[in-house]
C-alpha cells in the first residue's frame, strides 16, 4: 500500500511464463519490451502486488492478439481473456475462460472439474458452456452488449486499462511501478514459451505434388508421393472460385473473397501410396487449382465472406461439409446449374476413384469433381474416412481454409464483464 491508500502493483516484462515452476521466463527491461510492442513482436507482462503474481499479459500485435490471465494464490492461471484487434484502436473480447480448483495442489488446468467458456462473435452473439465436476455440460446462447465485449487499445504500459483493482483482488486503486531494473539482453534464440492462437496450418504443401518424395509417420509407416493427376482445365469466366460438395452445393455456398483473373486454370490432384507389409494402397491427400507457375512465397487461408481467420483458435479452421465424400471446384456463376447437371450425369453408385467433369453446354463453364480417398486395406492407427469431413481449398500464396469449432458459454464474471445478466439469454 502507498501512503495515499493506493495499491502498489509492480510491472515486470519477460518473454513468457513457465507454468511448471510458475515464474517468468527470460526477464527483459521496459525499453526492450516497448521495442517489441512497436515492432509487433511477442512479449509478456507480469503484474505483482506485494511480491505475489496477480496477472499475466501475453502481447503479440503482429497477430492482433492480447491475452490476459488472472492468477490465484498458487500462481495458477484461473481466468483468461482473449482479445483480438479486428479494427484499428479497438480490441474485441473473443473468448473468456475460467477454471475452479478443489484444492491448492490441483494442477493448473484440471482435466475434469468446473470449467466455463464463452466465445463471442463480432456481432455480439455468444456461446456459453459450463462444465461441472460431475461431467455434465450446459450450453446457452447469449447476446453480449458492445460495451462488454470491446475495449479501446491502450498505450504501452497502461495495463490497468485491461485489469483493474477488483480483477486483481485489490481493494484500492492501482498505482503501477516498474520492477527492479533488468538489463536488456540480446534475443536468446530459444523458442518462445507461448504463441498467439493460430489456425490450423497445412504442412508439406509443395511436397504433396512432388513425385518420389517420401513422408514418414511417427510410427514408421511411409507414404510415397506419386505423379499428380491432371484434372483441368477449370473454366473461370468471372474468376470467382467456389469449392464445395457437389452433392449438396446450394446458395449458402459462397465463393472465396479473393478472385483470380478470368481464364482457364489446371486442376492437379495429389496422390500417394502407403507402404505397408509389402503392399500398397492409395490416398488422395490434396487438390490444387494452379493459378500461376511462379514459385510460392507464402500461403494464406482462403476465406469466404464473413469469415475472419483472426477469430479462429489454435488448430481451428474454416471448411465445408462433404457428405458425399467428394468435393469440387467451379466458377461461382455455375453454382445453380452445374450441380444439377452433375446429378443427372453421374450414377449414384458410380466409380469415384478418379476425377469427373460436367460442362454446361450453353455457357461452357465446368465443374470438376475430385476423387474420393482410396484405400485397399486399413492401416493400423489410421482413421477410416468419415462421412462428414472438412474440405480444404489450397491456392497459390493462400493456404487452406480452416475448420471452425464453435465454442461456448457461462456464469458470473466481474463488474467489467457481467456475463450472468439474464437479459442476454435467448
Amino acid at each position: 500500500m502507498t501512503a495515499e491508500g493506493a495499491s502498489m502493483v509492480e510491472v515486470g516484462y519477460c518473454q513468457g511464463w513457465d507454468p511448471q515452476v510458475r515464474t517468468v521466463v527470460a526477464p527483459m527491461g521496459e525499453r526492450q519490451a516497448r521495442g517489441r510492442d512497436e515492432s509487433g513482436e511477442p512479449y509478456a507482462v507480469l503484474l505483482r502486488a506485494q511480491g505475489v503474481p496477480k496477472a499475466l499479459f501475453q502481447v503479440d500485435w503482429g497477430h492482433g492478439y492480447l491475452g490476459l490471465f488472472l492468477l490465484d494464490a498458487q500462481a495458477r492461471r484461473t481466468r483468461e481473456f482473449t482479445y483480438r484487434q479486428l479494427e484499428p484502436g479497438r480490441l474485441h473480447l473473443r473468448r473468456y475462460r475460467e477454471w475452479r480448483h478443489v484444492s491448492d495442489t490441483e494442477p493448473e488446468f484440471p482435466e475434469h472439474g468446473w470449467r466455463f467458456t464463452m466465445t463471442i462473435g463480432p456481432d455480439g452473439r455468444a456461446q456459453r458452456i459450463l462444465d461441472d465436476e460431475g461431467g455434465g455440460s450446459l450450453h446457452i446462447g447469449a447476446d453480449v452488449p458492445v460495451e462488454h465485449r470491446t475495449v479501446a487499445k491502450a498505450e504501452f504500459g497502461a495495463w490497468t486499462a485491461y485489469a483493474d483493482a477488483p480483477m486483481l483482488g485489490l481493494d484500492d486503486p492501482i498505482t503501477l511501478a516498474p520492477a527492479p531494473d533488468v538489463v536488456d539482453a540480446p534475443a536468446s534464440g530459444t523458442a518462445p514459451t507461448w504463441s498467439a492462437p493460430l489456425p490450423l496450418r497445412p504442412r508439406h504443401l509443395e511436397v504433396l505434388f512432388t513425385p518420389g518424395r517420401r513422408l514418414a509417420r511417427d510410427d514408421g509407416y511411409i507414404a510415397v508421393v506419386a505423379e499428380p493427376e491432371h484434372a483441368g482445365p477449370l473454366r473461370l469466366p468471372t474468376g470467382s472460385v467456389l469449392a464445395a460438395d457437389p452433392g449438396t452445393v446450394n446458395d449458402r455456398d459462397l465463393p472465396f473473397t479473393v478472385t483470380v483473373p478470368p481464364g482457364d486454370y489446371p486442376v492437379l490432384i495429389a496422390a500417394m501410396r502407403w507402404e505397408h507389409e509389402g503392399g500398397h494402397w492409395g490416398e488422395t491427400p490434396a487438390a490444387m487449382l494452379r493459378i500461376t507457375d511462379e514459385p510460392t512465397t507464402s500461403w494464406e487461408l482462403a476465406l469466404r465472406p464473413g469469415q475472419d481467420a483472426r477469430l479462429l483458435d489454435t488448430d481451428e479452421f474454416f471448411g465445408f461439409g462433404v457428405d458425399s465424400g467428394t468435393a469440387c471446384f467451379l466458377d461461382a456463376t455455375g453454382r445453380d446449374t452445374l450441380p444439377e447437371l452433375f446429378h443427372w450425369e453421374e450414377p449414384e453408385e458410380g466409380d469415384r476413384s478418379s476425377f469427373a467433369e460436367v460442362r454446361d453446354p450453353q455457357t461452357g463453364t465446368n465443374l470438376i469433381r475430385l476423387p474420393q480417398r482410396q484405400r485397399r486395406r486399413q492401416l493400423p492407427g489410421v482413421d477410416r474416412p468419415r462421412r462428414r469431413r472438412a474440405g480444404h481449398l489450397l491456392r497459390r500464396r493462400h493456404a487452406r481454409p480452416p475448420r471452425h469449432q464453435g465454442p461456448a458459454a457461462h456464469d458470473p464474471l466481474d463488474s467489467r464483464f457481467p456475463a450472468a445478466d439474464p437479459s442476454w439469454d435467448r
